[in-house]
């Protein structure tokens, strides 16, 4: 009893330790800065080092409450919530599983809050975070093939590549079936509107309509997505046209005239009633991501955890869509939902199945 205490006591504090760096690298990450350099943790405001008496896990935060001791400038909230989940979820892990299961479930949890804290907050999850999950969760279910409930490590391999390959088949299948079905949007004036085109540094561009801001970045994910415009009257580069549609692609404009690079337009000025934008039905990082899940949990984790992400995010949206408070053009985060529906199937995924079972 006093060394599992033990061991609990030590899941915990190495959880906040482990939460202390998933938030610096969700601040770091997403903004290509190193995380060897600065080595030590900075105020994002005054970009001073942080001293490690101001660097204690949730404490720190507490007594300085939530803002720099230099700049006094705030600091996110953010970090101290994933400093307490990670402990939290490390000291359940130790609490419902037994070593070394428990410190490949430590893996796969940091993975997810770090994919969870840069989806809320910049809509997408990195590359970096979803194919080290896909390698390590393969990799740990050989060292630990009880992740995959099985004593063979040949058998938990093929378990966790199934896991992968069903986790990102399907969701890349949901995705392209949604890009079809919902994959563009439209946008029907009474009279006819002023639009214009305008380049944006240092790499992006954008299309205003009546004021609202159409950004290529929030609307250009593969090499067929166009926007279309249809322009009542255009002036194109000092040439004026009436009654044409307007093809605007990532990197050129198309007409019936042809097509023009866009880094040779220097001006585009019109008015119209009717424009359609592309939308991601879903993003390829929701995808990557449970492909990583299914590398942990199998297959069976996957079909868990896709309707069950489904299912709460339904439930988290179904609020402010019936108070209109939600666009319904606007992206929603998927990447929590799969992260807490993986969660929910690692604890209580043996209980599901049970009751699933006796149901029959």
């Amino acid at each position: 009893m006093v060394l599992r205490s033990l061991s609990l006591v030590f899941s915990g504090a190495l959880g906040l330790a482990v939460g202390s760096f998933l938030g610096s690298c969700s601040y770091r990450v997403p903004r290509g800065i190193s995380l060897l350099n600065p080595r030590r943790s900075f105020c994002p405001a005054c970009r001073k080092p942080i001293p490690w008496i101001f660097n204690i896990p949730i404490l720190s935060w507490m007594m300085l409450r939530g803002r720099c001791a230099e700049c006094k400038a705030r600091i996110s909230v953010r970090y101290p919530i994933v400093e307490a989940l990670t402990a939290l979820l490390f000291f359940l892990a130790a609490w419902q599983f037994r070593f070394p299961v428990a410190i490949s479930l430590w893996v796969l949890f940091a993975l997810l809050i770090l994919a969870t804290f840069i989806d809320l907050e910049f809509l997408l999850i990195p590359d970096s975070v979803s194919k080290t999950g896909i390698v390590a969760g393969l990799l740990l279910s050989v060292l630990t093939p009880e992740l995959q409930y099985t004593t063979s490590r040949p058998l938990a391999a093929v378990l966790s590549v199934a896991g992968i390959l069903t986790g990102g088949g399907i969701l890349y299948l949901v995705s392209e079936a949604g890009k079809l079905v919902f994959g563009r949007y439209k946008i029907s004036l009474k009279t006819p509107t002023r639009f214009k085109f305008e380049h944006l540094p240092p790499d992006d561009a954008h299309i205003v309509i009546n004021d609202d801001s159409f950004r290529w970045s929030d609307h250009f994910f593969r090499k067929t997505d166009r926007i279309k415009i249809c322009a009542a009257e255009v002036t194109i580069n000092e040439e004026s046209l009436r009654g044409i549609d307007l093809n605007f692609y990532y990197d050129r404009l198309v007409t019936d005239r042809g097509g023009t690079p866009l880094n040779e337009i220097r001006t585009v000025t019109g008015q119209t009633s009717y424009a359609e934008f592309p939308r991601e039905a879903m993003g390829l990082g929701d995808v990557k991501l449970l492909a990583a899940i299914g590398a942990f949990t199998g297959w069976q984790g996957v079909l868990f955890t896709i309707p069950m992400a489904s299912f709460i995010g339904a439930g988290f949206g179904l609020g402010p869509t019936l108070l209109g408070r939600r666009r319904w053009s606007a992206k929603i985060p998927f990447g929590p939902y799969l992260a807490l529906g993986a969660l929910l199937w690692v604890f209580c995924g043996d209980a599901f199945v049970n009751w699933y079972q006796h149901l029959w």
